[in-house]
């Protein structure tokens, strides 16, 4: 099998490296946490977002889930891949599943624009 340079997720798809930084700086938004382990050179080493906080009702801003699909073949690699967000209805549906567990009223929320 001949080597090939592995690309990221947004070139992969069409998008561009100024899409990757938006997006990539967008997460920062809804997380408290930063990789010790990935570093992203053009944020000055900033490290990649990670452990989300439940702020997607208050801000609008979903999770952007990246998806690949391999072959169910062993050795042909990758078939598919995309950029997703996460739906704002499954955050408004926990918030007020998790409000009527504990006797309260949901949050209200404010849904995205056009993200």
């Amino acid at each position: 099998m001949r080597w090939r340079p592995r690309w990221a997720i947004v070139q992969f798809i069409g998008g561009t490296p100024a899409d990757a930084l938006s997006y990539t700086t967008e997460m920062y938004e809804i997380t408290v946490g930063e990789s010790e382990a990935y570093r992203i050179p053009i944020l000055n080493f900033r490290g990649t977002p990670r452990r989300g906080r439940p702020t997607s009702l208050r801000t609008g801003i979903v999770p952007i889930i990246n998806t690949g699909i391999a072959h169910r073949a062993a050795g042909i690699g990758q078939i598919g891949a995309g950029l997703v967000r996460a739906p704002i209805k499954c955050f408004q549906d926990a918030a007020a599943a998790l409000a009527g567990a504990h006797g309260h009223e949901a949050v209200a929320d404010r849904s995205p624009d056009t993200r």
